[in-house]
């Protein structure tokens, strides 16, 4: 019985009464009566628990997410009785005057009452009204403020959207999206968070088009061929109507290992596509456009209007002519170059205006008062300087390629590596203080960080200057000299760069073939839905792993170097991510081919549609490869890791510490198909996982395999800052 009260809420309810059944969804086993019974408990606030049997009280306790309560002393009901009997004596409660016993009267009129003694505090006070003290002077604003309060409409569940145009193009390989034009970007508040697919194309459409229409209104745009888009480069236009589309994505918990969810406002990307084929309509129209506009106007008159008369710029390919206000030409002369240079919309440089108007008088300068700085807060920021570390970087991207690409050409795509013509220049900004450290995981830390950088990158990170990142760099674990071997007494060591960038590279391969992996189970899963009678009867999320690349910090060049192109050795290398915006959970563990989560726990349906996504990547990779560890936020993913067979890896480390190879061989005895492998359009082998029972036998033979994730396990808590 003592084992049981350790996860137990009562210690009486360890045996069942009278006959019932497991409440675990996946059990539901007949309890007999006089059968061990426990009742779990949830920390779900108001929401009742459930009653197991003996083997799914083992699978809680074994699981990482239950929450271990030790047994506490049954509290002594005479110390209980002796502190009531206390706080009722007349003798603790002072404040309060004792009045007299009231005498029961005839009425009568003309007759007064009994005197009743009256505590001085409710007195007549400067409220001017008998009976109230100044503690009731502000009731009456109160009451008026609680009583709107009570009787107000809750606020409304709203979201705001921001709106953009942008055209098909770029490079889709390397992770592209579309190019905007005619800086077109509206925003929009106050927009109802259960709106659907249907009406935010409707509102993108009615916000954009007349922005479009005043960009180039002589031209036939097509609206009825525009595409709109989610932040995830997701077509509105195949999510069902008549279903929140951003709703789920509000929800967040109330405080930290809280399950109860509450609504929180966010902002959300929209994107108005122009294809390719009507942007190419448009660019032959404007070229018609411009040549009718040179060949029907003469240079003098040209000259003559207001926003070419002061200053005209034209460039060619070879030749260039400059008209300005400083020089008269004469009407010749510009009718003889006109014949001379062709005239096209691209060699249409430059045309600028500069307004002519007299030099403003200088105001005397305002009188500001001196204030001195505060010390403490000067003292900080001073502090600050030495923890902020500032890095000429070479940054490259972690690229995202189809699995077919890869195996068209292993040579160049098997793995990540640093292509110098997807390379860009920049500054890397890291707050290296461990007050400002995000985490600490088994093996690497995480700062908050800012990147820029100098040429325009084709992926989401890096496109604007000073964008907020993660930055992860290995580490290892320095002991004091002669003393044990303490968790929590460490001090941060780094590697050579010998030895820091293979442990970098692995991390970057890692997520190389996690993208991989993931977008073809994307494939697979939209081609079984076009080729099915039916649509399946569940939403498939649509998730992506992190941007990200590594960067490398180079030393300056070594005086007296007699190369043309001297090399720069690198000093240090940084594995630089995009941060998780909302937030973060773990879907399914290292070690684990089911989700980590019970079905009435936030993120449920996520971590089995990846499990979903497991058990795809192991079919159709004919058994060797899938992706483990899903952890991240509900539309982006982070540090994944790829397990592999036995067979592929051959005794070598293929993707670091973290790839159980008998988590591959085991997959079709654990893994337990879900809602989403059981759909027909799947065509999926399905598997049952062993019973409960050998279920703690089959964990057992892998708990040393999980040593090497428990170690990673809390790296976590790092990705979730």
């Amino acid at each position: 019985m003592a084992s049981y009260e350790v996860v137990s809420q009562f210690t009486e309810d360890a045996f069942a009464n009278e006959d019932r059944i497991c409440e675990r969804s996946t059990c539901a086993a007949k309890i007999h009566k006089g059968d061990p019974c426990f009742y779990i408990a949830t920390i779900v606030t108001g929401q009742r628990g459930r009653f197991v049997c003996a083997a799914c009280h083992r699978h809680y306790q074994g699981k990482a997410a239950t929450s271990i309560r030790p047994t506490v002393q049954r509290p002594d009901a005479q110390v209980i009785r002796q502190n009531i009997n206390a706080a009722w004596k007349p003798a603790s409660v002072g404040a309060i005057q004792q009045s007299p016993r009231v005498v029961a009267t005839s009425a009568s009129y003309g007759r007064a009452g009994p005197d009743i003694a009256v505590p001085s505090s409710w007195g007549s006070t400067n409220t001017g009204q008998p009976g109230y003290s100044a503690n009731h002077a502000q009731y009456g604003a109160e009451r008026e403020r609680w009583a709107k309060q009570a009787y107000a409409v809750p606020p409304a569940e709203t979201i705001s959207l921001e709106v953009s145009a942008v055209r098909e193009g770029g490079n889709r390989r390397k992770g592209a999206h579309g190019i905007p034009f005619g800086n077109i970007c509206e925003g929009k508040k106050d927009v109802d968070a259960r709106i659907d697919a249907p009406g935010l194309i409707a509102l993108a459409l009615d916000t954009i088009w007349p922005k479009i229409q005043a960009f180039a209104g002589g031209f036939p745009w097509r609206q009825d061929q525009f595409v709109i888009r989610d932040g995830g480069w997701v077509d509105l236009s195949t999510h069902p109507p008549r279903q929140p589309y951003f709703y789920s994505q509000c929800m967040h918990a109330t405080r930290k290992g809280s399950r109860a969810m509450t609504f929180k406002p966010k902002q959300f990307l929209l994107y108005v596509v122009v294809p390719m084929s009507q942007w190419e309509n448009y660019e032959t129209w404007l070229d018609k456009a411009e040549e009718e506009r040179f060949s029907t106007h003469s240079w003098p008159e040209l000259l003559s209007t207001p926003s070419v008369k002061e200053n005209v710029h034209l460039s060619a390919a070879a030749d260039s002519l400059t008209v300005s206000s400083s020089e008269a030409p004469s009407s010749e002369a510009p009718s003889e170059v006109s014949s001379q240079v062709p005239v096209k919309r691209r060699f249409l440089h430059e045309i600028t205006s500069i307004p002519s108007s007299p030099p403003l008088k200088k105001a005397a300068p305002a009188k500001v008062a001196f204030h001195s700085p505060d010390r403490e807060h000067l003292r900080e920021v001073l502090k600050s300087v030495l923890t902020i570390q500032h890095e000429t970087i070479e940054f490259f991207p972690v690229p995202t390629r189809p699995l077919s690409v890869i195996l068209e050409d292993p040579e160049l795509h098997a793995a990540f590596r640093m292509d110098t013509e997807l390379g860009h220049s920049g500054q890397l900004t890291i707050q290296t203080s461990t007050d400002d450290m995000l985490g600490a995981g088994g093996f690497k830390t995480a700062h908050p960080g800012f990147l820029t950088l100098f040429s325009a990158p084709e992926t989401l990170l890096g496109s604007r200057p000073r964008q907020k990142v993660a930055v992860k760099r290995p580490f290892y674990k320095n002991y004091p000299p002669g003393s044990s071997k303490n968790p929590m007494r460490f001090s941060i060591g780094r590697y050579t760069i010998s030895d820091e960038l293979p442990k970098l590279f692995k991390e970057a391969n890692v997520l190389y073939w996690a993208r991989a992996l993931l977008t073809f189970s994307y494939e697979y899963i939209d081609h079984c839905i076009s080729n099915s009678s039916e649509p399946p009867p569940f939403h498939i999320p649509r998730m992506r792993f992190v941007e990200a690349g590594l960067a490398l910090s180079h030393d300056q060049v070594q005086p007296g170097h007699k190369s043309k192109s001297p090399t720069r050795m690198p000093r240090a290398g940084y594995l630089v991510e995009e941060l998780i915006p909302d937030d973060f959970l773990k879907y399914i563990h290292n070690m684990d081919c089911n989700p980590m989560l019970d079905p009435y726990e936030v993120g449920y349906e996520i971590a089995a549609f990846l499990a979903c996504t497991q058990h795809i990547q192991y079919a159709k990779t004919g058994g060797l490869a899938f992706i483990s560890d899903y952890q991240g936020g509900s539309e982006i993913l982070s540090d994944p890791q790829v397990l592999t067979h036995p067979l592929v890896s051959n005794g070598k480390d293929v993707f670091g510490d973290g790839n159980i190879e008998r988590a591959v061989s085991a997959f079709e005895q654990k893994h337990n198909c879900n809602n989403y492998c059981k759909w027909s359009g799947f065509k999926l082998e399905l598997y049952k996982a062993a019973e409960i029972g050998t279920e703690m036998e089959i964990g057992t033979a892998g708990m040393e395999l999980g040593t090497a994730d428990m170690e990673m396990g809390t790296e976590a808590d790092m990705d979730s800052a």
